[in-house]
């Protein structure tokens, strides 16, 4: 790759671009602006992410912004999924804009308030066992939008290879795969195409 940090640069930018057009399009301009990022998930379990405090700062004295993280390894899906996750997190900042507790457990459940908001903002909602209302993707209404968008701004993104525990490889002759969704792991002696049963979601190889 030539000019690999311009083209981090890009990816942010397009996906702050995406951004602006969901906010436009599904929340009618209601998201106060924040920090879109592109970090790496050391547990390669979730797609993205939204912070509930303002961590982002120019100086001591700044009130500071949110962020909404899209997962750096995951960035290599079709746009859609992307675009799913970004309005999927951006349902949960405007959870947090209304005041609505939209999860428990310590965030890791999605409540039917949840699922409300998902679904009047351009999602299709199905429960997974053990987070909730969490599993989400593109209604053929979003999928047009988000299509229309691609039309002008074709896609420049790149993507990070996942992180590898302990800073090695490693030598041992079995394999672990994760649910992206739940989180659940399975180990096999070989590469197999596997599927979680609960969310109907493939696993990844860690």
């Amino acid at each position: 790759m030539t000019n690999g940090t311009e083209k981090y640069i890009e990816t942010v930018k397009y996906l702050s671009r995406l951004y602006d057009y969901i906010n436009a399009e599904l929340f009618d301009n209601e998201l106060t602006p924040l920090v879109i990022t592109v970090q790496a998930d050391d547990k390669n379990k979730y797609y993205g992410w939204f912070t509930l405090k303002k961590v982002w700062k120019e100086n001591a004295e700044d009130e500071g912004a949110y962020e909404i993280n899209i997962s750096a390894q995951y960035l290599n899906r079709p746009i859609n999924q992307t675009a799913a996750t970004l309005i999927h997190e951006m349902c949960h900042y405007y959870a947090k804009l209304n005041n609505m507790q939209d999860v428990s457990r310590s965030g890791t459940y999605h409540n039917k308030l949840f699922k409300k908001i998902a679904e009047t903002h351009g999602l299709t909602v199905e429960c997974v066992k053990t987070i909730g209302w969490s599993h989400t993707e593109l209604t053929e209404d979003s999928e047009r939008l988000i299509a229309a968008f691609v039309s002008n701004n074709p896609v420049s993104m790149i993507y990070r290879t996942p992180p590898v525990k302990g800073g090695k490889v490693s030598t041992s002759s079995t394999r672990k795969y994760i649910c992206p969704v739940c989180g659940l792991s399975v180990r096999a002696t070989k590469t197999v195409n596997i599927i979680c049963a609960d969310c109907d979601e493939p696993m990844r190889e860690e």
